[in-house]
């Protein structure tokens, strides 16, 4: 009879187990979705916080400069114009002065009439050339504006110009009737990392415009989601440096290849002496990026960067569509959100090393040793991402997450018993 008893116990036992087992899976499937969410918010937001940015910082450098997973695009495919030579001065027409001829109050732009003489040289072999991006914001009026202005609406939407959104003031518009996209990023810790499709909500940025003028895809925003060619894209993808600084040197031998920059001077020097197949070679079948390397300059991983090869590099992401959500990836982390759900709600626990445990003995030193689980979970979890999607995840606001999760749930084991013996 006392073996009989034991026998029913041990299947009474065994059903409360598959019970809150299942229960276990289906809350973990639940808390899955929840974290999708979150992570999704995250990555749309349109800048990093710190703890992120250092991970991204990293394991961009590790992928790049130790591993040597560093594909590049084709040097021959886009030239590099820099303007921060051609510079000139006009009268500040927001200073105020007693005399109109006064030379005082006096700002430096870039020199119109250098920019005129380039695009009427470009125009002669417009019809060579993909693209023309003009990363100049042409805010303030000169004389040579309606000339300069013809010779460049001549690549008609070919071309893009810059404007310029601050927080809490106007949307900053070229003075010419030019297509223009927003070369605007924002940043928490002053290093660029994240280029928005969108700044909000309405204004396209210059990667985006490039990006779907030069391959044709449509943009469309639905609710909270993006649609980039048709395709679920991340409204702000972490950017992914594939031209760099460094890779502007000289070779070593006439077969290797790197990028180059051309100073807006010496283009306009060689078209007094070059003859026309010669000019026509320095554009044909290249994007043509304007911009000045030497004071347009922002914090990146890889140090220094003019702000021409940010764009470039955020065009690039997208036209290596690393912007878009793939459903391998969302199995991805589907898979690692359920992990981490299931040991939070199943209460399981990993054995430590002993000396660890007891160099961590008070209530603070506990939680600590409880919370690297979780954190070192999910580190390795974004950088797998990374290295295996080139996609990078936010990970504070998840573990901040699923401390509140566990908290709450060892809080209710009472509710948990009734649920099982119901």
């Amino acid at each position: 009879t006392g073996g009989q008893t034991d026998r029913n116990e041990g299947v009474r036992y065994s059903e409360i187990n598959k019970k809150l087992n299942w229960k276990i899976i289906r809350i973990s499937l639940l808390n899955v979705f929840v974290m999708l969410g979150l992570a999704y918010y995250w990555l749309s937001l349109p800048h990093t916080f710190g703890d992120e940015a250092f991970f991204i910082k990293w394991s961009s450098l590790i992928q790049k400069s130790l591993l040597g997973f560093d594909q590049k695009p084709n040097p021959e495919e886009v030239i590099f114009i820099d303007i921060s030579g051609s510079k000139t001065t006009i009268k500040d027409p927001k200073a105020l002065s007693f005399q109109p001829d006064s030379n005082y109050h006096r700002i430096v732009i870039t020199d119109r009439k250098d920019l005129l003489d380039l695009f009427q040289i470009m125009n002669r072999f417009e019809a060579d050339i993909p693209f023309v991006l003009c990363d100049i914001l042409f805010e303030d009026g000169t004389q040579y504006d309606s000339l300069l202005e013809k010779e460049m609406q001549a690549f008609d939407d070919r071309l893009l110009t810059v404007n310029h959104l601050e927080e809490g003031k106007e949307l900053i518009t070229p003075v010419m009737d030019l297509p223009n996209a927003s070369a605007t990023y924002q940043s928490s810790n002053s290093e660029f990392l994240k280029f928005p499709l969108l700044l909000k909500g309405q204004y396209q940025t210059v990667p985006l415009k490039m990006y779907t003028q030069l391959y044709d895809r449509h943009f469309k925003k639905q609710g909270a989601f993006y649609l980039v060619g048709g395709r679920l894209s991340l409204p702000s993808p972490i950017v992914d440096y594939k031209v760099r600084s460094s890779d502007f040197r000289i070779g070593q031998s006439l077969e290797e290849r790197n990028f180059a920059i051309y100073p807006l001077g010496t283009i306009l020097e060689s078209a007094t002496f070059m003859d026309e197949a010669s000019m026509q070679a320095y554009f044909k079948d290249k994007i043509v990026m304007i911009g000045d390397f030497k004071t347009d300059l922002h914090d990146t991983p890889f140090g220094k960067t003019p702000g021409l090869l940010l764009i470039y590099n955020a065009f690039l992401t997208l036209s290596s569509r690393q912007h878009e959500i793939r459903l391998l990836w969302i199995l991805f982390l589907s898979i690692s959100f359920f992990i981490l759900s299931y040991r939070i709600f199943a209460n399981i626990k990993v054995d430590r090393p002993r000396w660890l445990a007891k160099l961590l003995k008070t209530q603070l030193g506990q939680y600590v040793l409880n919370a690297l689980d979780e954190m070192g979970l999910l580190i390795i979890i974004t950088l797998l991402s990374y290295f295996l999607f080139n996609i990078h995840i936010n990970i504070l606001i998840l573990f901040i997450y699923l401390k509140v999760v566990e908290w709450i749930w060892k809080k209710i084991p009472s509710f948990k018993r009734s649920e099982v013996n119901n």
